[in-house]
């Protein structure tokens, strides 16, 4: 219920953000604001998400679904995703990807997660002009070592003692300067242990930089480890009849708006009943709902909807733990989207779950 309270109100002004980013003849201060207000809600959206992952670490309530991982890959998906922030501090990030087995068993999402906040606290820690090292080595053909090398503040012994510690950020000056809630690095460590790994952290004192050394057994990459993508359907790329339920006024205005502009009809609703009323008087091509309404819940309604026509759906939701996701999936939703929902994402699961309605029809 926190997740979904905290979350649902980012989603319409993100909605709202995207929709002002793409309007013409901008002037240089409203680029400015419109950036200044997309990395605060991010910022707001990590510090969620973090909350978020803390709490089913402390509860014993993390799941996590193992599969072979190109470490590689991984890692360089992350320094794509962190590079406009990086180039914003003039921080060079090198990359010296070398071990020769680089596979591992874990969960994708989880272990770029480790990457990610390593990478995001060396961004955070490092001053201007500084520099950001990225490597991987094979100590043993068993074994892949990361290490993430920066030249940043450092850590002095005592303070390295506790950096994995849950809300520590080594000094209280530091977090005034910072910010944040310093769980990132307690999270990567249970991340990493959850894997069986380790992750440990290395510092020649203040204003010397930091190394954290993220350790994992290695394993062989199994045959059919790369999936093909999946390809768009022609209606995807078409205009599309859409029915969008969510209780969430601000929410679905917002999201109307977006989809609307890219040229599909939507018939927005707040409720089920609304919502089943619409689906008897026309034909869509795709359902969007909330989870969350205030007559049943957004798996009631893709059931129901099923049973009427092969419609595929997506959901959108503040809950987002991998059984919220199962229950989404298994209620017949082809893709479950955690609020704040993005422009990106959203585009995605459309074509993805467009082109896995044409292949079950």
């Amino acid at each position: 219920m926190l997740s979904h309270e905290l979350r649902t109100p980012l989603t319409p002004v993100i909605s709202a953000l995207e929709a002002l980013e793409i309007e013409p003849a901008q002037t240089r201060e409203v680029k400015s604001a419109l950036a200044m207000i997309r990395r605060n809600v991010e910022l707001e959206t990590q510090l969620i998400d973090d909350l978020l992952d803390f709490t089913r670490i402390a509860k014993d309530k993390l799941q996590l679904r193992f599969a072979p991982v190109d470490a590689h890959a991984a890692i360089s998906d992350v320094v794509e995703m962190c590079r406009a922030e990086a180039e914003s501090k003039k921080l060079q990030v090198h990359l010296n990807l070398r071990a020769n087995t680089r596979y591992v068993a874990a969960d994708a999402a989880k272990f770029q997660q480790i990457i990610w906040n390593l990478l995001k606290n060396a961004t955070k820690f490092t001053p201007e002009d500084g520099e950001i090292a990225i490597s991987s080595s094979n100590p043993s053909p068993e074994v892949l070592t990361i290490t993430v090398r920066d030249t940043g503040i450092g850590m002095e012994s005592e303070v390295m003692q506790r950096i994995f510690d849950p809300f520590e950020q080594g000094n209280r000056s530091f977090e005034r300067r910072f910010g944040g809630l310093g769980l990132g690095l307690a999270i990567s460590k249970s991340l990493a242990q959850a894997h069986g790994g380790t992750l440990t952290a290395q510092s020649d004192g203040r204003n010397r930089g930091s190394t954290f050394l993220l350790s994992m057994q290695t394993i062989s990459p199994t045959e059919g480890l790369d999936v093909p993508a999946k390809t768009t359907g022609e209606r995807s790329r078409q205009g599309l009849r859409i029915l969008l339920v969510d209780d969430h006024e601000d929410t679905c205005t917002a999201l109307e708006k977006l989809l609307v502009r890219r040229g599909h009809l939507v018939a927005a609703t707040h409720n089920m009943r609304s919502a089943m009323e619409a689906a008897v008087r026309n034909q869509f091509d795709l359902l969007i709902s909330d989870i969350a309404l205030p007559d049943g819940n957004g798996m009631e309604l893709m059931m129901q909807m099923r049973a009427i026509s092969k419609i595929p759906g997506i959901a959108i939701s503040g809950f987002g733990n991998n059984g919220d996701i199962e229950k989404s999936l298994q209620a017949g939703f082809a893709e479950h989207l955690i609020k704040p929902v993005k422009l990106d994402a959203l585009e995605a699961a459309i074509e993805s779950a467009i082109a896995t309605g044409v292949a079950s029809n």
